[in-house]
């Protein structure tokens, strides 16, 4: 499938690989996993799952932004936490996600484009502070996430630092981070979900991963191949 119109030289390029990570690499979207795995280790355990659920309910009713919905769960359960106690949380997290949580098909799919020398890249919506982790165990070569803000002392803020790498933002990001990728690479990009449309039309192919329903509608008008990463073979 051509996203978009390529030059005739495009086949002879080396390649890139961009994966989302939030059920295409996994099973689940992780964030709120991660926020719930922290809070298990907390005193009052229950009390941390409240801000939680009525953040993503005055989400789902359209009363906050997505963005403000992921800074506000991150203030109540992570806020003011130290570089380290972060980093910490986020091995636990990692290794707990690398055990179980990942899709057999995209663990393939990786290992296939390393094996061939290709260029691995993770642009996802989740936090950096636990996704570069991921990414580095997975053998990324470039992780694009979302950027949390800290303080001068080294403590969480609960902030974004700058826009939810959501959406068209994550294509704008990753055009910012890697300007010469398309003109220079092959890129074949996966998701799972219709939001990131302009990433996939973008890319020289396009792969749908076990699509959401609206994408799925999308890849088949489209001409996008679609794949089923929960196979074990």
């Amino acid at each position: 499938m051509t996203g978009q119109s390529s030059p005739p030289d495009v086949a002879a390029r080396p390649v890139a690989a961009v994966f989302d990570l939030d059920k295409t690499i996994t099973r689940q979207a992780t964030y709120i996993p991660f926020l719930l795995s922290v809070a298990r280790h907390k005193v009052f355990k229950l009390l941390y799952v409240v801000p939680i659920v009525g953040a993503g309910l005055a989400y789902k009713i359209g009363l906050i932004s997505r963005g403000r919905v992921k800074e506000l769960m991150l203030t109540a359960i992570l806020g003011k936490a130290s570089r380290a106690e972060v980093a910490a949380y986020a091995e636990a997290f990692v290794a707990e996600c690398v055990g179980r949580g990942l899709r057999p098909g995209a663990l393939r799919a990786i290992a296939e484009h390393r094996a061939r020398g290709h260029n691995l890249i993770l642009a996802t919506a989740s936090f950096d502070f636990y996704v570069e982790r991921l990414g580095r165990e997975l053998g990324f070569d470039a992780v694009i996430a979302t950027r949390s803000a800290w303080d001068e002392s080294g403590r969480l803020l609960g902030r974004i630092d700058g826009e939810n790498c959501y959406g068209a933002e994550k294509l704008r990001r990753l055009e910012e981070a890697l300007p010469d990728l398309r003109g220079s690479y092959r890129v074949v990009a996966y998701s799972d979900s219709h939001v990131d449309l302009p990433l996939l039309c973008w890319a020289d192919s396009g792969v749908a991963v076990n699509p959401s329903r609206r994408l799925r509608r999308r890849a088949r008008s489209g001409g996008l191949d679609v794949v089923d990463w929960n196979e074990v073979s």
